[in-house]
């Protein structure tokens, strides 16, 4: 059976791997696609994709934070905190 630092330490890899995926994609759609999120910015498939990245990203955040990565992340080897 798994340990609860374990699993939590899984948790923290999934969601933080689904973060910067994301994190990716966001940069894609803004240098190479022009998307934007200004109020004033024309709707269209990537700027509305970015939308729900946002979104997203917003969630993984929450998981993070509900199980405390502040705390796992500073024994993350490949964090960038680091």
């Amino acid at each position: 059976m798994v340990n609860d630092a374990a699993r939590d330490r899984a948790i923290y890899s999934a969601l933080k791997a689904a973060d910067e995926v994301a994190a990716a994609l966001q940069a894609h759609l803004i240098e190479e696609h022009g998307a934007d999120l200004e109020r004033s910015a024309a709707e269209g498939p990537a700027t509305n994709s970015l939308k729900l990245l946002r979104q997203a990203r917003q969630r993984l955040g929450h998981g993070l934070r509900v199980i405390e990565a502040d705390t796992i992340a500073e024994s993350d080897e490949i964090s960038l905190r680091n």
